[in-house]
């Protein structure tokens, strides 16, 4: 079988695979050719893809800049938080934040962009758009159900002349082979790129904590036998009778998302969108638990008839400091750091790295054509990756490990306040007033106040002229 060829192989079209691939046609270059290479059928960036997802100023910042269009069709596919709520099982209220406050201000006035705002949007529809703005592009092809067979992964110099490159070649399960000078590994927390690059690398561990997330519509009622409308907003919600905390809040179509975390010792085998006699039994099982443990009717009411229920397992391994080896082969994503729960960055970090590794890329190998036609043969010249690399892995792995760090410290106050009254009383006073000081909590900040753009001028800037291509 004939091997194609790709100036950029992109392993794994999910989140940070499709920005990454957008944001090198619009930072780089519109004509290198960038070919990602995604294991899952298309048909499942279909409606049946994942619950829903949560969105932030710092990453919906790397979709502006690629396309203002792109940024709108995402935000016109949510539904803006409003509001941070923090609630007991039985539908007491502690605090209300402003979500604004997590977008950052104008120095000058202090207006925000208010498409920057936090929102909920379900993960097929983000998908959607990220697959469909792909497809503007002619340089980019992305192909699906393309899983890497074992040993698939080859690397090897070739010569020419003074000169030498990396070439990567690629062999996939289905036969088909690529090569490709550069190759980017999004492929998850399983990632196979990883596992070539780093191969004492542990595989990711469960954390002892399973999420069901279940998607539920809801339409509007006047009825009064009805339970209460969730009102706008993510609510955060913790129950000390039933020893687990959730996440809820409204979709746009009338939806509702759900998460709930729960202690679990024992490790899920089976992972992922459970079928619909899976799912009823679940639900079954939820409500007469919630309703049992005197959950606010609100609350139990996705549970009743769910659209969708997803269990997963929560894995985790302690981040790499190291995400390249020094040749022209690098990670992003899961693939590079630990997934991020319970403060909504996971998808956010993953962005970052991708527009990140975009601008590195338009600064030290920059792309030229040979010759006085624009629009003739080009010159790309890699000599300055290892620098990308390097300034790379500065900028992003402490980032993501801070990051990393605060959704523990959230996620553990959140399991000890339903393991114990009296560390709920405290945390409950303690976000009072850290919310009646600041309006929302500071902890999230560290995710949101966060310039990509701004730290790659840093970061070039303190390198010195010398390591930039020009």
């Amino acid at each position: 079988m004939p091997t194609d060829t790709a100036d950029i192989a992109i392993i794994g079209g999910g989140i940070a695979g499709l920005v990454a691939a957008s944001a090198i046609a619009k930072h780089v270059s519109s004509r290198i050719r960038v070919h990602v290479f995604e294991q899952s059928r298309q048909a499942s960036f279909g409606e049946s893809t994942g619950g829903a997802i949560g969105l932030y100023a710092n990453g919906l910042a790397v979709l502006r800049d690629i396309d203002n269009e792109l940024l709108e069709t995402v935000c016109s596919q949510g539904l803006p938080y409003a509001n941070r709520r923090w609630r007991r099982h039985d539908g007491t209220e502690i605090a209300v934040g402003d979500e604004t406050l997590l977008v950052p201000r104008n120095d000058d006035n202090g207006s925000f962009d208010p498409r920057l705002q936090p929102l909920g949007i379900r993960r097929w529809r983000f998908l959607s758009a990220l697959l469909d703005h792909t497809k503007k592009h002619a340089n980019i092809e992305v192909h699906f159900e393309k899983r890497i067979a074992q040993d698939g992964i080859q690397t090897v110099t070739e010569t020419n002349g003074s000169s030498s490159i990396q070439i990567h070649k690629l062999k996939f399960k289905d036969g088909t082979e690529f090569t490709a000078r550069l190759v980017l590994g999004a492929d998850g927390v399983k990632s196979q790129v990883r596992a070539f690059l780093f191969p004492e690398t542990k595989q990711p561990e469960y954390t002892g904590v399973t999420t069901l997330m279940a998607v539920a519509r809801i339409p509007p009622t006047t009825d009064p036998s009805e339970p209460e409308p969730l009102s706008r907003g993510i609510h955060f919600i913790s129950s000390r009778t039933s020893k687990f905390h959730a996440c809820m809040y409204p979709l746009p179509n009338d939806e509702i998302n759900v998460q709930i975390y729960i202690p679990t010792p024992e490790n899920p085998e089976t992972w992922g969108k459970l079928d619909a006699d899976e799912m009823k039994a679940e639900a079954e099982t939820m409500v007469a638990k919630l309703r049992a443990d005197g959950w606010n009717e609100t609350f139990v009411q996705p549970w009743l008839k769910p659209d969708s229920v997803i269990r997963v397992g929560l894995r985790a391994r302690e981040p790499l400091e190291k995400w390249s080896k020094g040749g022209t082969m690098v990670l992003l994503g899961d693939a590079a750091h630990p997934p991020v729960p319970y403060i909504g960055q996971g998808a956010m970090q993953a962005i970052e790295d991708a527009g990140v590794l975009a601008l590195l890329i338009k600064h030290l190998c920059p792309v030229k054509p040979t010759g006085k036609d624009t629009d003739g043969p080009l010159d790309w010249d890699l000599s300055h990756f290892e620098t990308v690399t390097r300034l790379y892995e500065q900028i992003r792995v402490e980032r993501c490990t801070q990051v990393l760090k605060s959704s523990h410290v959230l996620g553990e106050m959140n399991q000890r306040r339903a393991d114990s009254w009296f560390y709920n009383l405290q945390y409950e006073w303690s976000i009072w007033m850290q919310v009646l000081a600041g309006g929302n909590l500071p902890i999230m900040l560290k995710g949101v106040y966060y310039s990509y753009a701004e730290e790659v001028d840093k970061a070039i800037t303190g390198a010195g002229s010398d390591n930039i291509a020009v």
